[in-house]
């Protein structure tokens, strides 16, 4: 049984993330997850979980070399900052479906595991509405996107690294 375990990484490892191998990523908003992204990389058959963070609350050193800022993980990942700035536009079609979970969070999900992950996610949101008296569909997305993803992965057989 996987769990969502977060793996450290380099600066110079995150500059030689190809964008393309990105399967979900998010972005901060105002409450919840306002502090930075956690993003999913499929390398060959394994998935790995990465964190950066302390983009607004930052508790390291600002001469620490790996610090990872938003302006440099938006140039690395420009699919995502688009999809991110385009969150409101109805037509907008790229590389992710974007899932807002509420106060400015949001989940971008590369289309082409999309179909595949949101079985599992429409599972859990409707439990958690099921179980919850203020039923927001944003607020249930953020709550239960990384079990719905350990649910995927557990139930396909991924791998994660």
């Amino acid at each position: 049984m996987n769990e969502f375990k977060i793996n450290k990484i380099s600066k110079s490892n995150f500059f030689k993330i190809n964008e393309d191998n990105v399967m979900f990523i998010t972005n901060p908003g105002r409450m919840g997850d306002e502090d930075g992204s956690t993003f999913i990389v499929k390398d060959n058959d394994y998935l790995i979980i990465y964190r950066v963070d302390g983009w607004i609350y930052p508790t390291r050193n600002d001469k620490n070399e790996n610090i990872i800022t938003l302006s440099e993980f938006a140039n690395q990942f420009p699919k995502w900052y688009d999809a991110w700035k385009n969150s409101k536009d109805k037509n907008y079609s790229d590389k992710y479906q974007y899932l807002y979970m509420g106060f400015g969070n949001g989940l971008c999900v590369d289309k082409t595991i999309y179909n595949e992950f949101e079985p599992y996610l429409n599972d859990l949101v409707t439990e958690c509405l099921n179980n919850e008296n203020d039923g927001v569909i944003s607020f249930a997305i953020y709550k239960v996107w990384k079990n719905a993803f350990i649910n995927m992965v557990n139930s396909k057989k991924y791998i994660l690294k």
